[in-house]
């Protein structure tokens, strides 16, 4: 259950902030610019518990904030196992994993967020890997290689349930050599059953000309600014 002064986002709606008072069913959240908006709690998602940091860099949590900090912590304090030194006997917790209601029907999507939206000429744009489920998912992000005759991995790596990842950089010099991209992976879940999803192999090719044009970059309840969004 959120509670005051957690930073939450908004579940049917966009836009989100801190909770500076509960009354009842009903949180007031105030957004970044001091205004107060009155919402049901049912309808906000917490994105980082009330005296916690933001999430380390390269992976944004949608959810389980608390968990997730633990869990790094707890394994950031254990030093690499040396060569030669016996085996270590403490071993980080996992992190705990809250399900949602809706998460057994995966939604993933890519996103590409841009750093100044307000100047896509000069832009940034960084692909992030939206994984709003209850699954576990090792995945393999490509793009086509130079050649066009096959395929080079550019990201490949585990994205937990409720969880966005970022994949790549883009930058308007290199924006061609991702106009063919694909996305492979496993969906599964740890330390219970599930139902098997077939595994993921999408190809996509980008039609780059909306990386320029304002009005393809669309609210999403993912992100805070503007974005373009493609469904996997």
């Amino acid at each position: 259950m959120a509670k005051v002064g957690d930073r939450v986002r908004f579940l049917n709606a966009i836009g989100g902030g801190v909770i500076s008072r509960i009354d009842g069913k009903t949180a007031f959240v105030e957004d970044e610019d001091g205004f107060e908006s009155p919402i049901l709690l049912k309808d906000v998602v917490v994105v980082l518990p009330a005296g916690h940091e933001a999430a380390v860099k390269g992976s944004n949590i949608m959810f389980d904030q608390k968990a997730f900090d633990m869990g790094k912590g707890e394994a950031q304090s254990h030093k690499p196992h040396e060569k030669g030194a016996p085996e270590a006997t403490k071993v980080a917790p996992e992190m705990k994993i809250e399900e949602t209601s809706y998460g057994d029907n995966p939604n993933i999507l890519l996103a590409f967020e841009p750093d100044n939206v307000k100047n896509l000429g000069n832009a940034r744009f960084t692909g992030v890997l939206v994984n709003d489920s209850n699954y576990f998912i090792d995945f393999t992000f490509l793009k086509r290689s130079d050649d066009d005759r096959g395929w080079v991995i550019e990201f490949q790596g585990t994205v937990n349930p409720n969880e966005l990842i970022d994949l790549a950089v883009l930058t308007h010099e290199n924006l061609g050599e991702y106009e063919r991209i694909a996305l492979q992976g496993v969906a599964y879940k740890k330390d219970k059953s599930f139902s098997l999803i077939p595994p993921l192999n999408i190809t996509r090719k980008l039609d780059l000309t909306k990386f320029h044009k304002f009005h393809c970059f669309r609210p999403s309840r993912y992100f805070d600014t503007p974005v373009i969004e493609f469904p996997l």
